[in-house]
């Protein structure tokens, strides 16, 4: 992507972004954004902890659950490259109390059946309400006995079915191959080489003042209910690890074909490689070894996400622009896909119509956000458009299109039959040129600013003023 056009993009979506958090109702997120691994963007909304009145930062650090994944995944091939395992061996050969299992299929489930969740393994156990914080995660040796207490669910090599169980069935199989506990392992072997200073395997005293606080969906009195942050045992190998956005950019951004970290790009290509389409998915998920895969467009996206008590996050890497995008929220119900997903479709708007020029006319000075009773609108000069756009969502899945009549007047030609089409829009400036009103085919709309200086101390809209 040109990087010119991708920082046109970027100061779009900075009001953007401030609007969607004013309009939402997450308590907090962060986003942050790498191009060729120069962060482009990174910025924080909202709280970490209402009860505190804390302020989110960039730096603020959140549990990232499945996010996980990736790096018991990273371990993993770690330890094939040493020769200290093969992929396709049994599970059975490392973590001999599998063979008691009363279930004789277990026999032959495989290291990368388990990792592309492929083996059949029941998801979270029979008894998982520890995702509810009714009662703690399993140890090593409840995990155990948890496993030997559940046949595999399907047959194993038929379809993708998702289990944290099977991921810490992998951090039981890493700390014997290793020698060393899970999280000696990880760090030794991925966070001290990558210099994460900000992430772990699990919680621990040391972070506790950086974490952020997560919260409930919210309740039929529209509040929320802080959740307390907790171990996740014998399951921080599937949803265990804590971090923030810059080092989650620098971890999956090590896992790039030819970064030259971590493992050799073979090991990185099975990783990223389709393993298994996922079952009835709408949205033609797939999934790799350790790694989620997904298209937007025709692009294909891998990373992951993860969602813990209060907590919901997303990486994603487009390799074709080498684009890294995270978002992490402090709240279930949150906005995460919404704001992950509308970067995404802002992003490849401005890049789309970089393709079909640029305009000689200077669009500037029309350009802003504007407001009336009735709503909200974005002048915005993208390519050789300019465009007039609701800050949704998805605010160019249909915007209105303007064309320059004059130093103080744009013109509607292309809009929905609903809407006021081949009608003017007349721009007020002030000495200094800057707008002080619109009228907007025949509606008066004003600079955000001015809007909200005017709206200050009203108790009611009203003729009377």
């Amino acid at each position: 992507m040109n990087p010119k056009v991708l920082l046109q993009a970027i100061e779009y979506i900075k009001p953007w972004l401030s609007f969607r958090y004013q309009q939402g109702d997450t308590p907090g997120f962060v986003v942050a954004l790498t191009h060729k691994g120069k962060t482009v963007f990174g910025k924080a909304y909202g709280e970490a902890s209402t009860e505190k009145h804390e302020s989110m930062t960039p730096e603020h650090i959140f549990r990232i659950a499945s996010h996980s994944k990736s790096f018991t995944a990273t371990a993993i091939l770690q330890l094939a490259e040493q020769g200290k395992l093969k992929i396709d061996d049994f599970v059975v050969q490392y973590l001999p109390f599998l063979q008691k299992h009363s279930d004789s299929r277990w026999q032959k489930v495989t290291i990368r059946q388990v990792l592309s969740h492929s083996a059949g393994v029941i998801r979270d156990g029979s008894l998982a309400d520890y995702w509810q914080l009714e009662g703690a995660f399993p140890n090593n040796e409840e995990l155990k006995k948890l496993v030997l207490e559940a046949n595999l669910i399907i047959d194993a090599n038929t379809q993708m079915k998702y289990s944290n169980i099977g991921y810490g069935i992998l951090g039981l199989l890493i700390e014997t191959v290793s020698g060393k506990s899970y999280s000696k392992f990880v760090s030794d072997s991925i966070i001290k080489p990558l210099k994460l200073a900000n992430t772990g395997p699990d919680i621990t005293n040391e972070i506790e003042n950086k974490l952020v606080t997560g919260y409930s969906r919210k309740d039929t009195h529209k509040n929320r209910l802080p959740i307390e942050n907790i171990s996740t045992g014998a399951l921080a190998p599937a949803t265990g690890f804590y971090s923030n956005a810059e080092d989650l950019c620098t971890f999956y951004r090590a896992l790039r074909v030819g970064s030259g970290k971590l493992l050799s790009d073979e090991s990185k290509k099975e990783m990223q490689r389709t393993q298994w389409r996922v079952h009835n998915s709408l949205d033609g998920e797939e999934y790799g070894l350790g790694l989620t895969v997904e298209y937007y467009g025709e692009k294909r996206l891998w990373g992951h996400s993860g969602g813990f008590p209060g907590q919901l996050t997303m990486t994603l890497y487009d390799p074709e622009d080498d684009l890294m995008l995270v978002v992490l929220t402090n709240c279930l119900g949150s906005d995460l896909d919404a704001v992950g997903y509308g970067i995404l479709s802002i992003l490849d708007y401005y890049k789309e119509h970089d393709k079909l020029g640029r305009s000689s006319v200077k669009f500037k000075p029309f350009c802003g956000r504007y407001i009336s009773l009735w709503g909200v609108t974005d002048i915005v000069h993208v390519g050789a458009k300019l465009l007039a756009a609701y800050p949704g969502w998805k605010p160019f899945s249909n915007p209105e299109e303007l064309t320059f009549v004059d130093n103080e007047t744009l013109k509607v030609t292309k809009t929905n039959g609903y809407n006021s089409a081949s009608e003017l829009i007349k721009f007020t400036f002030d000495k200094n040129n800057h707008v002080e009103s619109v009228n907007f085919c025949g509606s008066t709309m004003l600079p955000e600013k001015i809007w909200h200086t005017k709206q200050a101390g009203k108790k009611i809209i009203s003729i009377f003023k």
